[in-house]
C-alpha cells in the first residue's frame, strides 16, 4: 500500500498573481502562504519549483476554472497550458480541481473574519488557494475505503 498524500502545495493561478496554501509536513493543517505577482508564466512556474523543492512538496494542486455547466471555458485552457508547463518543470504531480467560486468563497471568508475590503484583496488569492487545497483533500477523503472494524 501506498503511502498517504501529506505535503501538499495549492495554487490559484492568475495573469497577474497566483495565490499559494500549503499543508505543514503532517498533512494536518493547512495554511496560506502568500502570492506570486509576475505576468511571466515562466517566473509563476520557476517560483513554485522553488516552492516544491523546499518544502519537500508531494504533490502540487492546480486549481481548474471551468464554466457554469461543468466544462473548460477559455481561462480553463490557459490554465491547462500553465499545467503542462508547470508539470515538465516538476517532478512530482501537478493534479487539476475545480476552483469555480473559491475567490468569491475565499473573500465570504475573510469578510466574516472581520478583515476589511482593502486587506482582503491583499490576501484573497491565497485564500483562494486554501479552498482549492481543502477540495482536494475533502475528494481524497471521499474516494478512501472505510477502515476496518
Amino acid at each position: 500500500m501506498t503511502e498517504a498524500v501529506r505535503r501538499i502545495l495549492a495554487v490559484d493561478f492568475g495573469d497577474a498573481r497566483t495565490g499559494l496554501a500549503a499543508t505543514d509536513w503532517t498533512g494536518a493543517i493547512a495554511v496560506p502562504l502568500g502570492r506570486i505577482d509576475a505576468h511571466d508564466d515562466a517566473v509563476v512556474v520557476a517560483a513554485i519549483a522553488d516552492m516544491v523543492r523546499d518544502r519537500d512538496t508531494q504533490v502540487v494542486v492546480l486549481g481548474m476554472p471551468l464554466t457554469v455547466d461543468g466544462t473548460p471555458g477559455q481561462r480553463a485552457v490557459r490554465t491547462a497550458a500553465f499545467r503542462a508547463r508547470l508539470q515538465a518543470a516538476l517532478r512530482i504531480p501537478v493534479e487539476a480541481v475545480d476552483e469555480s467560486h473559491s475567490t468569491d468563497e475565499a473573500h465570504e471568508r475573510l469578510k466574516q473574519g472581520g478583515l476589511k475590503a482593502s486587506r482582503r484583496k491583499q490576501v484573497a488569492d491565497s485564500v483562494a488557494a486554501l479552498v482549492i487545497l481543502e477540495r482536494y483533500r475533502d475528494g481524497l477523503r471521499r474516494r478512501q475505503p472505510p477502515a476496518a472494524p
